[in-house]
Protein backbone atom coordinates (compact mmCIF):
# COMPACT_ATOMS: atom_id res chain seq x y z
CA UNK A 1 0.00 0.00 0.00
CA UNK A 2 1.22 3.59 -0.39
CA UNK A 3 -1.42 5.44 1.59
CA UNK A 4 -1.07 5.51 5.05
CA UNK A 5 -2.39 2.13 7.05
CA UNK A 6 -3.15 2.54 10.46
CA UNK A 7 -2.24 -1.04 11.24
CA UNK A 8 1.33 -0.64 9.67
CA UNK A 9 3.69 -1.22 12.87
CA UNK A 10 6.95 -0.57 10.82
CA UNK A 11 7.87 2.13 9.66
CA UNK A 12 8.26 2.77 6.34
CA UNK A 13 11.74 2.99 4.80
CA UNK A 14 10.78 6.37 2.76
CA UNK A 15 8.41 8.94 3.26
CA UNK A 16 7.27 10.69 0.33
CA UNK A 17 5.15 13.89 0.49
CA UNK A 18 3.31 15.59 -2.85
CA UNK A 19 1.62 19.23 -2.90
CA UNK A 20 -1.48 18.29 -4.30
CA UNK A 21 -2.60 21.80 -3.65
CA UNK A 22 -5.25 23.72 -5.57
CA UNK A 23 -4.00 27.00 -5.42
CA UNK A 24 -0.57 26.07 -5.49
CA UNK A 25 1.50 23.20 -7.16
CA UNK A 26 -1.91 21.24 -7.92
CA UNK A 27 -2.92 24.28 -10.65
CA UNK A 28 0.76 23.75 -12.62
CA UNK A 29 2.24 20.87 -15.18
CA UNK A 30 5.99 19.77 -15.66
CA UNK A 31 6.12 18.02 -18.74
CA UNK A 32 2.97 17.37 -19.24
CA UNK A 33 2.33 15.77 -15.46
CA UNK A 34 0.16 17.68 -12.57
CA UNK A 35 0.44 16.98 -9.41
CA UNK A 36 -2.44 14.28 -9.81
CA UNK A 37 -0.45 12.67 -12.06
CA UNK A 38 3.01 12.73 -10.21
CA UNK A 39 1.08 11.66 -7.54
CA UNK A 40 -0.70 8.69 -9.08
CA UNK A 41 2.42 7.56 -11.08
CA UNK A 42 4.48 7.89 -7.47
CA UNK A 43 1.85 5.66 -5.71
CA UNK A 44 1.91 2.89 -8.48
CA UNK A 45 5.49 2.92 -8.46
CA UNK A 46 5.71 2.73 -4.53
CA UNK A 47 3.67 -0.44 -5.07
CA UNK A 48 5.72 -2.01 -7.59
CA UNK A 49 8.67 -1.66 -5.24
CA UNK A 50 7.13 -1.97 -2.24
CA UNK A 51 4.35 -0.73 0.08
CA UNK A 52 6.09 -1.29 3.08
CA UNK A 53 9.04 0.76 2.67
CA UNK A 54 7.94 3.45 0.77
CA UNK A 55 4.69 5.75 2.28
CA UNK A 56 3.21 8.02 -0.35
CA UNK A 57 1.15 11.03 1.33
CA UNK A 58 -0.21 14.09 0.37
CA UNK A 59 -0.41 17.65 1.88
CA UNK A 60 -1.44 20.82 0.95
CA UNK A 61 1.38 23.79 0.39
CA UNK A 62 3.14 24.17 2.93
CA UNK A 63 6.66 26.00 1.18
CA UNK A 64 4.70 29.06 -0.89
CA UNK A 65 5.98 28.38 -3.84
CA UNK A 66 5.24 28.80 -7.60
CA UNK A 67 7.35 26.40 -9.24
CA UNK A 68 5.06 23.66 -9.74
CA UNK A 69 4.59 20.17 -9.79
CA UNK A 70 7.00 19.51 -6.51
CA UNK A 71 7.24 16.59 -3.97
CA UNK A 72 9.57 16.15 -0.85
CA UNK A 73 11.26 12.63 0.10
CA UNK A 74 12.42 11.69 3.35
CA UNK A 75 14.94 8.89 3.92
CA UNK A 76 14.04 7.67 7.27
CA UNK A 77 17.04 5.34 7.14
CA UNK A 78 19.50 8.44 6.56
CA UNK A 79 17.72 11.57 8.24
CA UNK A 80 18.15 12.86 4.57
CA UNK A 81 15.40 14.70 2.95
CA UNK A 82 15.35 15.56 -1.18
CA UNK A 83 13.02 18.17 -2.50
CA UNK A 84 11.69 18.08 -6.10
CA UNK A 85 10.20 20.37 -8.32
CA UNK A 86 10.05 21.62 -11.96
CA UNK A 87 13.69 23.65 -11.51
CA UNK A 88 16.61 22.50 -10.53
CA UNK A 89 19.41 24.01 -8.15
CA UNK A 90 18.46 26.37 -5.78
CA UNK A 91 15.64 28.21 -5.35
CA UNK A 92 14.17 30.75 -2.89
CA UNK A 93 10.98 29.61 -0.60
CA UNK A 94 8.94 31.83 1.08
CA UNK A 95 8.22 29.43 3.68
CA UNK A 96 11.87 27.95 4.34
CA UNK A 97 14.25 30.54 2.21
CA UNK A 98 16.91 29.40 0.34
CA UNK A 99 16.45 25.65 -0.77
CA UNK A 100 17.44 23.04 -2.98
CA UNK A 101 15.35 21.40 -6.10
CA UNK A 102 16.27 18.10 -7.95
CA UNK A 103 14.17 18.25 -10.87
CA UNK A 104 11.29 15.79 -11.16
CA UNK A 105 12.40 12.88 -13.38
CA UNK A 106 10.68 11.26 -15.85
CA UNK A 107 11.15 7.77 -14.37
CA UNK A 108 9.39 7.70 -11.20
CA UNK A 109 10.17 4.40 -10.17
CA UNK A 110 13.77 4.65 -10.12
CA UNK A 111 13.29 8.13 -7.98
CA UNK A 112 12.17 5.91 -5.19
CA UNK A 113 14.69 3.55 -5.72
CA UNK A 114 17.28 5.84 -5.69
CA UNK A 115 16.53 6.61 -1.80
CA UNK A 116 16.10 2.97 -0.77
CA UNK A 117 18.79 2.13 1.52
CA UNK A 118 20.42 -0.96 -0.93
CA UNK A 119 20.02 0.89 -3.98
CA UNK A 120 20.42 4.79 -2.68
CA UNK A 121 22.41 7.06 -4.95
CA UNK A 122 24.02 10.48 -2.88
CA UNK A 123 21.83 13.41 -2.70
CA UNK A 124 24.00 15.75 -4.03
CA UNK A 125 23.83 13.49 -7.42
CA UNK A 126 19.70 14.59 -7.39
CA UNK A 127 18.93 16.81 -9.92
CA UNK A 128 22.69 17.95 -11.83
CA UNK A 129 22.67 20.13 -14.28
CA UNK A 130 19.15 21.89 -15.95
CA UNK A 131 18.18 19.27 -18.80
CA UNK A 132 17.35 20.82 -22.32
CA UNK A 133 13.62 22.04 -22.50
CA UNK A 134 11.19 19.98 -23.92
CA UNK A 135 10.96 21.27 -27.27
CA UNK A 136 8.72 18.78 -28.72
CA UNK A 137 6.13 19.83 -26.70
CA UNK A 138 6.62 23.23 -26.78
CA UNK A 139 6.55 23.01 -30.69
CA UNK A 140 2.91 21.64 -30.25
CA UNK A 141 1.83 24.17 -28.11
CA UNK A 142 2.81 26.94 -29.96
CA UNK A 143 0.98 25.12 -33.36
CA UNK A 144 -2.09 24.67 -31.06
CA UNK A 145 -2.13 28.31 -30.54
CA UNK A 146 -1.19 28.78 -34.66
CA UNK A 147 -3.87 26.73 -35.97
CA UNK A 148 -6.11 27.02 -33.09
CA UNK A 149 -8.82 23.48 -33.20
CA UNK A 150 -12.41 25.40 -33.35
CA UNK A 151 -14.28 25.24 -35.88
CA UNK A 152 -13.78 26.47 -38.79
CA UNK A 153 -9.57 26.15 -37.07
CA UNK A 154 -9.50 30.24 -35.94
CA UNK A 155 -6.14 30.13 -34.12
CA UNK A 156 -4.94 32.97 -32.00
CA UNK A 157 -3.71 35.35 -34.74
CA UNK A 158 -3.63 38.65 -34.33
CA UNK A 159 -1.03 39.49 -31.44
CA UNK A 160 1.59 41.70 -29.91
CA UNK A 161 4.83 40.35 -29.52
CA UNK A 162 6.42 41.44 -26.34
CA UNK A 163 10.81 40.47 -26.00
CA UNK A 164 12.36 41.41 -22.76
CA UNK A 165 15.27 41.40 -21.49
CA UNK A 166 17.09 42.96 -18.38
CA UNK A 167 17.67 46.32 -20.00
CA UNK A 168 14.98 46.59 -22.48
CA UNK A 169 11.31 45.98 -23.42
CA UNK A 170 10.23 45.94 -27.31
CA UNK A 171 6.62 45.67 -28.65
CA UNK A 172 6.01 44.23 -32.00
CA UNK A 173 2.48 43.63 -33.44
CA UNK A 174 2.66 40.13 -35.44
CA UNK A 175 0.83 37.14 -36.19
CA UNK A 176 0.50 33.49 -34.40
CA UNK A 177 -1.02 32.29 -38.08
CA UNK A 178 2.03 32.02 -39.70
CA UNK A 179 4.08 30.49 -37.28
CA UNK A 180 6.85 27.98 -38.59
CA UNK A 181 9.70 26.48 -37.25
CA UNK A 182 13.42 26.45 -38.65
CA UNK A 183 17.02 24.75 -37.65
CA UNK A 184 19.93 26.73 -36.72
CA UNK A 185 20.70 27.77 -40.26
CA UNK A 186 17.62 28.97 -40.92
CA UNK A 187 16.13 26.17 -42.72
CA UNK A 188 12.54 25.28 -42.96
CA UNK A 189 12.54 22.00 -40.91
CA UNK A 190 9.21 20.45 -38.97
CA UNK A 191 11.41 19.68 -35.95
CA UNK A 192 13.75 22.71 -36.08
CA UNK A 193 14.59 24.56 -32.70
CA UNK A 194 13.64 27.94 -33.55
CA UNK A 195 10.00 29.43 -33.87
CA UNK A 196 9.55 32.71 -36.67
CA UNK A 197 6.41 34.64 -36.16
CA UNK A 198 5.72 37.24 -38.85
CA UNK A 199 5.27 40.52 -37.97
CA UNK A 200 2.99 42.83 -39.72
CA UNK A 201 5.59 44.78 -41.68
CA UNK A 202 6.57 41.35 -42.94
CA UNK A 203 9.40 41.05 -40.84
CA UNK A 204 10.00 37.75 -38.49
CA UNK A 205 10.17 37.22 -34.96
CA UNK A 206 12.66 34.50 -33.86
CA UNK A 207 12.01 32.09 -30.65
CA UNK A 208 15.32 29.81 -29.27
CA UNK A 209 12.66 27.49 -28.09
CA UNK A 210 15.64 25.16 -26.01
CA UNK A 211 16.22 28.14 -24.06
CA UNK A 212 12.17 28.01 -22.75
CA UNK A 213 11.50 26.38 -19.50
CA UNK A 214 8.38 27.80 -18.61
CA UNK A 215 4.93 28.84 -20.52
CA UNK A 216 1.87 30.47 -18.46
CA UNK A 217 -1.68 31.07 -20.25
CA UNK A 218 -2.76 34.40 -18.44
CA UNK A 219 -6.77 35.06 -18.74
CA UNK A 220 -8.38 38.18 -17.03
CA UNK A 221 -11.35 40.50 -17.15
CA UNK A 222 -10.12 44.02 -16.76
CA UNK A 223 -11.38 46.82 -15.44
CA UNK A 224 -13.13 48.05 -18.54
CA UNK A 225 -15.13 44.68 -18.08
CA UNK A 226 -12.69 43.51 -21.73
CA UNK A 227 -11.34 40.42 -21.47
CA UNK A 228 -7.48 39.91 -21.83
CA UNK A 229 -5.50 37.10 -23.31
CA UNK A 230 -1.68 36.20 -22.93
CA UNK A 231 1.20 34.13 -22.99
CA UNK A 232 4.29 34.07 -20.86
CA UNK A 233 7.47 32.13 -21.97
CA UNK A 234 10.13 32.16 -19.64
CA UNK A 235 13.94 31.24 -18.94
CA UNK A 236 16.11 28.83 -16.84
CA UNK A 237 15.82 32.00 -14.10
CA UNK A 238 12.01 31.89 -14.41
CA UNK A 239 12.44 35.28 -15.68
CA UNK A 240 9.76 36.10 -18.33
CA UNK A 241 11.12 36.87 -21.66
CA UNK A 242 8.45 36.41 -24.22
CA UNK A 243 5.19 37.69 -23.85
CA UNK A 244 1.98 37.31 -26.91
CA UNK A 245 -1.06 39.59 -25.80
CA UNK A 246 -3.93 39.00 -28.23
CA UNK A 247 -5.43 41.74 -30.10
CA UNK A 248 -9.40 42.11 -30.99
CA UNK A 249 -9.12 39.82 -34.23
CA UNK A 250 -10.09 42.34 -36.97
CA UNK A 251 -13.17 39.98 -37.80
CA UNK A 252 -14.98 40.28 -34.72
CA UNK A 253 -17.29 37.02 -35.48
CA UNK A 254 -13.36 35.49 -34.75
CA UNK A 255 -13.24 36.58 -31.44
CA UNK A 256 -15.76 34.07 -29.65
CA UNK A 257 -13.51 31.54 -31.28
CA UNK A 258 -10.45 32.66 -30.09
CA UNK A 259 -12.01 32.78 -26.66
CA UNK A 260 -12.80 29.53 -27.11
CA UNK A 261 -9.42 28.18 -28.54
CA UNK A 262 -7.55 29.69 -25.15
CA UNK A 263 -10.11 27.76 -22.65
CA UNK A 264 -9.25 25.18 -24.37
CA UNK A 265 -5.53 25.52 -24.66
CA UNK A 266 -5.91 25.92 -21.07
CA UNK A 267 -7.83 22.63 -20.46
CA UNK A 268 -5.74 20.67 -22.47
CA UNK A 269 -2.09 21.81 -21.28
CA UNK A 270 -2.72 23.78 -17.72
CA UNK A 271 -2.47 27.23 -16.86
CA UNK A 272 1.25 27.00 -16.70
CA UNK A 273 3.56 24.20 -18.55
CA UNK A 274 7.22 24.17 -17.28
CA UNK A 275 9.23 22.06 -19.43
Amino acid sequence: MSAIDPQRSARPEVNVVVCTDEYGCGRWYHRGRNAEAVLGELQAAADRLDGERVQVTTAGCILGCTYGPRFDVARRWSGEKTLYGSITGEAVITRRGRVRFAVIPDNLEQALSDHLEETSVPIQSLGGASRPADVDLLRRILSDCSRGSADPGVGLAESVIMVHNAAATVSIPATLDNLQFVDGSGNPHPLGDIALLTTDGDGQVALQLSRIRQVEFLYRQLRNGLPSYSIWLRDDDLATVYRIYLRRSENPANDPLRHRLFMDLIEKYGERVTL
